[in-house]
């Protein structure tokens, strides 16, 4: 059985490569992948700056998630599972964190800017869409856009 704690300093550049090889897992090419390299790369103001969950059995990092802060509203910034443990219920169990979390904190929802191809697994976890964005990774690139609202979810 997996855990979840908080990220630790030493673990972002191993974040940021689990990070890469999931977004790899949806059959991006090269060029792609290099402009998201930024996007996924954690960096230590990411620990000061909002929260980061690792999911984790025997030492092994296998998956993350990520929630900023603005006013009432949570962003997921990441959520990862690395390829190996997709499909293990490691999203599922990250999701729940960030929902927790976000309550936790008082907000009344938890926005999503979703890679397109993630989308399913959002409504399955009970998001909402919530319109289509611009992509901060990809210049001209629309994302959806899901929504919880807090007060009346419920964990996955």
């Amino acid at each position: 059985m997996h855990q979840l704690r908080e990220a630790r300093m030493n673990e972002l550049a191993e974040l940021t490569e689990l990070c890469l090889q999931s977004k790899a897992l949806w059959g991006y090419d090269e060029v792609f992948m290099l402009r998201c390299r930024e996007a996924l790369t954690f960096h230590p103001a990411d620990s000061e700056n909002s929260l980061i969950c690792v999911a984790q059995k025997n030492n092994t990092l296998l998956g993350c998630a990520q929630l900023q802060f603005n006013k009432d509203v949570a962003f997921l910034e990441r959520l990862f599972v690395s390829p190996t443990n997709i499909k293990n219920g490691i999203g599922k169990a990250l999701f729940g964190w960030s929902l927790k979390a976000a309550h936790r904190a008082g907000v009344e929802c938890l926005l999503i800017d979703a890679d397109p191809l993630a989308a399913g697994f959002y409504l399955r976890m009970g998001a909402r869409e919530a319109g289509i964005v611009d992509s901060g990774t990809v210049p001209g690139q629309r994302i959806p856009r899901f929504k919880v609202h807090l007060s009346c979810h419920h964990s996955p």
